[in-house]
């Protein structure tokens, strides 16, 4: 993506998936519903729910699949990001808005039987 492309707001219906290539500095940010967002070549998955965001944090295409549907805000890197400042504040808004470990919330789910029927 572009620095010079807008910020778009993106729909998916239930079990439908969207590809974000070469994603880099990618702010993804989950307005309503359930997504699995995973990256070609990193183990790690994340699922992020309303209100959650996760910041594409290296190369790769990224994959998002909606649950049950979902919408969701991209913010290209470079591009202003709403609630964003820099400093200390800045900082601490930024670790508020990083999901926790996605390896301990795969093993969570597989443990609860490898559902997301809380999405």
């Amino acid at each position: 993506m572009s620095s010079l492309t807008p910020t778009r707001c993106v729909s998916l219906e239930g079990h439908a998936s969207t590809i974000l290539g070469e994603a880099a500095g990618t702010l993804i940010t989950c307005i309503s519903g359930c997504v699995w967002v995973t990256r070609y070549g990193d183990p790690r998955d994340v699922i992020l729910h309303a209100g959650s965001s996760f910041e594409v944090d290296g190369p790769g295409t990224v994959v998002m699949t909606a649950h049950h549907g979902a919408r969701l805000h991209i913010h290209p890197c470079g591009q202003p990001r709403p609630g964003t400042s820099g400093g200390l504040a800045g900082f601490l808004r930024g670790l508020l808005r990083k999901p926790f470990r996605p390896r301990w919330q795969s093993a969570a789910r597989r443990l609860a039987g490898g559902s997301m029927h809380e999405c």
